[in-house]
């Protein structure tokens, strides 16, 4: 479980070869991304200082997926007034929980026009 955990995060955070070594469809590649990390509970103190609370659960799937493993869990916390976003990151181990972002001015789409 270790290893997937290390892959997890490598994999989402680490800088991949350069485009032209891609085997990803499309030629998609990994970049640094910044993120905040915590115990669970110095991660839950801090969504509730943000007022912050779960909008969207889903499973994020070995292989990507539908018929893999689930690996990790991603929930996207909104603010009470659907201004701001966070996508928080969590694994089955549970020993550390990771923000991804934190977006402002959330906007709704409207597919209807």
């Amino acid at each position: 479980m270790k290893k997937i955990l290390v892959s997890i995060i490598f994999g989402l955070f680490a800088l991949s070869a350069l485009a032209d070594h891609d085997t990803t469809p499309g030629g998609v590649y990994f970049q640094n991304v910044p993120a905040l990390c915590g115990t669970p509970e110095k991660i839950q103190a801090y969504l509730d200082h943000e007022d912050m609370a779960p909008f969207y659960l889903s499973l994020g799937r070995e292989g990507m997926i539908p018929e893999g493993e689930a690996v990790y869990m991603m929930t996207i916390m909104v603010n009470p007034e659907m201004t701001e976003s966070m996508s928080i990151i969590d694994v089955p181990s549970g020993t550390e929980r990771c923000i991804l972002y934190h977006t402002f001015d959330l906007t709704k789409v409207d597919k209807s026009e």
